[in-house]
């Protein structure tokens, strides 16, 4: 049950290494990156980027998304499964100029159709002040939890 195998009306799951240095530089934009994990934040070029990828790819499934017309426009992490265990931890983010279009929600759907009737529990952090995310979570049907400084959603694949 491979990420890339993930397909909507608009996104297509890619290798993440398939993203051109500009889709790379987009997806790190300090606009983007602002609520994620200061790891994200401290890339300032291509290599460094590329290597904070690689190292976030030895810990999770690491896909990048295209539009249909072919331009990257997001990254989806996806934790490994802990052996036994049906929690899997979602983050993902868009390029500004993804924003806006759905795109989140749609991606949302994906992976509950993806995930549908696996017993997986999807669960995502969104820090307090990313509104956005938190109403894309809870369109979902995604449950939220108070977790610190975060609050953390989840939704279960039944199965």
């Amino acid at each position: 049950m491979s990420l890339l195998d993930l397909q909507t009306s608009r996104l297509r799951a890619v290798p993440w290494r398939n993203l051109t240095d500009a889709e790379m530089a987009e997806l790190f934009a300090p606009k983007v990156v602002q609520w994620l994990p200061s790891g994200f934040q401290t890339p300032e070029d291509d290599g460094a980027r590329r290597a904070f990828l690689e190292a976030v790819s030895q810990q999770a499934e690491v896909i990048a998304l295209r539009e249909t017309a072919g331009q990257g426009i997001g990254l989806v992490i996806f934790s490994f499964p802990d052996k036994g265990a049906a929690i899997r931890n979602l983050g993902y983010l868009f390029a500004e100029a993804a924003w806006g279009q759905g795109l989140a929600s749609e991606l949302l759907g994906g992976l509950q159709a993806h995930f549908r009737g696996s017993g997986v529990t999807i669960s995502g952090g969104v820090m307090q002040q990313n509104a956005a995310s938190a109403r894309v979570l809870e369109k979902a049907g995604f449950t939220p939890g108070p977790s610190g400084t975060e609050t953390v959603y989840s939704w279960r694949a039944g199965g």
